[in-house]
């Protein structure tokens, strides 16, 4: 009786929980230890741009838009949530997921790669909304682009594939509501597509993963 007791109270607290809490796994564990390595060399590497060393958000665009690719980290404990997170209308011209062109360029509608650190937040046409500046060439205009960290309608697991933004990755909108103010002012977000950076890759392999 105590183990049928036991296995009801987890199966009811897994239904009540969020499911990414409820699904919560270890950075390497739920990205890949390859791009948790990058990701962690990148961090290493802006290490003086980061203000906030309590959590860690990766990207990764190689996955396809219906998957949660946005990883937030806990940097604590190393356990990760993911949530779906749009990319560039341009970054996607035949529509079908997957983010397949990357842009720096103000006016391109596309993602920009590279590692970023988030900035102020304000209200916008879309709500609550979060700041982000670049610290790479590759994403180095991202504060005069307004790419943004936001919620949006089109960001909802009800969609074979995400809707499409102007570069910004959009989350769903309670999410955004949510995260921005826990990851405002100085978070470190490290951003791939779908090959890995050079820069970091090779550092974050001999370094070793977590």
């Amino acid at each position: 009786m105590i183990n049928i007791a036991r296995i009801f109270l987890v199966s009811l607290l897994t239904s009540i929980l969020p499911v990414n809490f409820a699904t919560a796994k270890a950075a390497d564990e739920a990205m890949g230890a390859d791009l948790w390595g990058e990701a962690l060399a990148a961090k290493a590497f802006h290490h003086e741009q980061v203000k906030n060393d309590d959590m860690m958000i990766v990207i990764d665009y190689s996955r396809h838009s219906s998957e949660p690719r946005f990883f937030l980290v806990d940097m604590n404990t190393m356990q990760t949530e993911s949530f779906l997170v749009s990319h560039g209308r341009n970054s996607d011209l035949d529509h079908d997921g997957i983010a397949d062109a990357f842009s720096n360029v103000s006016g391109s509608k596309m993602t920009s790669l590279g590692t970023y650190v988030t900035a102020e937040t304000y209200y916008g046409k879309h709500g609550l909304s979060l700041r982000l500046d670049g610290l790479d060439k590759e994403n180095s205009r991202a504060r005069e682009r307004a790419i943004v960290i936001h919620g949006a309608d089109y960001v909802t697991p009800t969609r074979t594939k995400m809707g499409r933004s102007w570069g910004c990755p959009a989350l769903e909108r309670a999410v955004a509501e949510r995260l921005i103010p826990e990851i405002a002012n100085g978070v470190l977000i490290y951003v791939r597509g779908d090959a890995p950076n050079q820069q970091f890759a090779s550092a974050g392999k001999s370094r070793g993963s977590r």
